[in-house]
């Protein structure tokens, strides 16, 4: 069974860019998107950066279990928190596996005063305290109830990202 890290506070500076944009998942009216990973030296680890955009049913659907929902802890302790209600997102990085919560999360709705269609638009910050040995990330996302298909990437680092 794979170990899983501690939870740790991620650094204040910007750290290097270890990998650029990446489509994760689609569907018609929903998508998510990797902005960027950076890499941090110390404390060691990575932030991961994610993007979602959804339009119309997916929108009013992400809005719903998003913002309509009691407010829920963005990091769960115990895990009693109701996944399903935000994108859930893991990450294996040498013998660590895990699913991650966003440290940080913004979300935007803007409603069509014309045709009534939904946008909304997610970015959320994901920090890793750990480095890949062998520059591989691999990560899966779903977000079922929003229409977000599971999709799995492996990403291999730039640079000097691994150890």
């Amino acid at each position: 069974m794979p170990r899983r890290w501690v939870p740790a506070i991620p650094p204040d500076d910007t750290g290097v860019q270890a990998h650029g944009p990446l489509l994760l998942s689609e569907a018609p009216g929903i998508r998510a998107e990797l902005d960027h990973v950076q890499a941090h030296a110390h404390p060691a680890g990575l932030m991961l950066h994610l993007n979602l955009h959804a339009d119309g049913v997916p929108a009013q659907a992400a809005q719903r279990q998003l913002l309509d929902q009691p407010r829920e802890p963005l990091d769960p302790a115990g895990g009693t928190a109701d996944l399903g209600s935000q994108p859930v997102l893991h990450v294996t990085i040498n013998d660590l596996a895990d699913q991650v919560h966003a440290k940080q999360r913004s979300v935007r709705t803007h409603q069509d005063k014309s045709t009534g269609e939904v946008r909304l638009a997610m970015h959320a910050r994901y920090w890793i305290a750990e480095l890949p040995a062998d520059a591989q990330v691999r990560l899966s996302i779903s977000w079922p109830r929003a229409g977000l298909p599971h999709a799995e990437h492996t990403l291999t680092l730039l640079g000097n990202a691994g150890h």
